[in-house]
């Protein structure tokens, strides 16, 4: 491989959140959820960021200062190791007797290998592999290129690290497998011809992503992150979006049956929406509002 991200596998699992996200309007992408006398931090994150995006809004600090525990999607340091790596690409790979030039159109196929000499991408080393990892095997490099690295995730990951912080996670690195399973097998052509739109406008996309998580705009990210694969590939939006929110649920409301505070960071398109965590928690008589802190 081409990358020299930190740890290329776990940036690739990192981009289930950065595709698609929500439908709420904030004034940050951080909530304090409360019932009772207890509570919890939620924050949206930003899986991918560039070194100019930080310092992060004043909020995440604030709720990091106050957490006696961090919990995220899943266990990065899992993520990290070379043999979760090769678990991951042996789910992602074509059954035997498939590659991209034969499942692909040909149509599909030529763009792609235009992109490939124009990106200096190395295609022929993943002609074993489901577009969808091909997919985000792209958008890594291109995010690489472009001096974007790990983002809101790994930063408070590593911090905790060094403050001996506790942490826990939501889902084991086994469902991580299943959630990527699911991403196989869906049509190749309209997963590459997406990824390739989107590579063209990567510059504008991130920036706009970026600047609504900043500010809360959740309305903007959902329309331009997740509209899209609601009407073009709603059985993954369930899996990766409906069913993780409802599997994670309980996990949520466990922490408020623990002493102390928790900080739970989890990719923005899992907020809010009709099937977001904010709206089942509310559902469930949990008080939600946006978290801000005074910075004058």
């Amino acid at each position: 491989m081409i990358f020299t991200l930190r740890h290329p596998i776990h940036t690739l699992v990192l981009l289930l959140g950065v595709s698609f996200a929500l439908g709420a309007s904030a004034s940050t992408s951080l909530f304090e959820i409360t019932k009772g006398e207890q509570r919890i931090f939620l924050g949206g994150t930003i899986h991918l960021l560039h070194p100019d995006d930080f310092p992060l809004p004043a909020e995440f600090d604030a709720a990091y200062a106050q957490a006696d525990a961090l919990y995220l999607e899943t266990d990065l340091g899992v993520m990290q190791d070379p043999a979760f790596g090769q678990k991951m690409m042996q789910v992602m790979m074509y059954p035997p007797g498939k590659t991209l030039s034969s499942e692909l159109s040909p149509e599909v196929w030529k763009e792609l290998q235009s992109f490939s000499q124009a990106n200096q991408f190395p295609v022929q080393q993943f002609m074993g592999f489901d577009p969808a990892f091909v997919s985000m095997v792209m958008t890594v490099m291109l995010a690489q290129q472009n001096g974007i690295q790990e983002g809101v995730d790994a930063y408070f990951y590593q911090r905790a690290q060094r403050d001996g912080l506790p942490m826990g996670e939501l889902e084991t690195a086994e469902q991580v497998l299943d959630y990527m399973q699911v991403m196989t097998g869906h049509d190749g052509d309209t997963i590459i011809q997406a990824t390739l739109t989107d590579l063209k406008r990567f510059d504008q996309l991130m920036t706009d992503m970026v600047n609504a998580w900043r500010t809360g705009d959740l309305e903007t990210l959902d329309r331009e992150m997740a509209q899209p694969m609601r009407e073009q590939a709603p059985g993954m939006y369930r899996t990766l979006m409906t069913e993780r929110n409802n599997d994670w649920l309980p996990v949520l409301e466990s922490l408020f049956e623990q002493e102390g505070t928790e900080l739970v960071l989890v990719g923005s398109l899992h907020l809010a929406g009709d099937d977001g965590l904010l709206n089942s928690l509310e559902q469930k008589g949990y008080a939600v509002t946006s978290y801000t802190v005074n910075t004058d």
